[in-house]
């Protein structure tokens, strides 16, 4: 049984302010978050406390929906798994 709450459309995020889910995986993005992750291999918000862990997510210092440009790599941060979760939730309650 589809939930209808749950977004199903690849362009779900589009529709709840975000951008479209399909912007994550075009090649300019993809080219944008590897040089991230390459210049900045370690979780920036962990770092802030001393921690070294090992950054997995490229991720929007301002959101694209806030204003942020997508594109801009000084709008790119690295971080982990977990960092990343919870940036993501504060944000969604902004």
């Amino acid at each position: 049984m589809v939930n209808p709450q749950k977004p199903t459309s690849r362009w779900a995020n589009e529709a709840q302010g975000g951008v479209p889910n399909q912007f994550y995986r075009n090649a300019p993005w993809r080219h944008l978050r590897k040089r991230q992750l390459e210049k900045q291999p370690l979780c920036e918000h962990c770092l802030q406390k001393k921690i070294l862990t090992v950054a997995t997510v490229g991720d929007h210092i301002k959101p694209i929906r806030f204003g942020g440009e997508p594109l801009d790599e000084n709008n790119v941060m690295s971080l982990c798994k977990s960092c990343h979760a919870r940036k993501s939730a504060k944000e969604r309650h902004q």
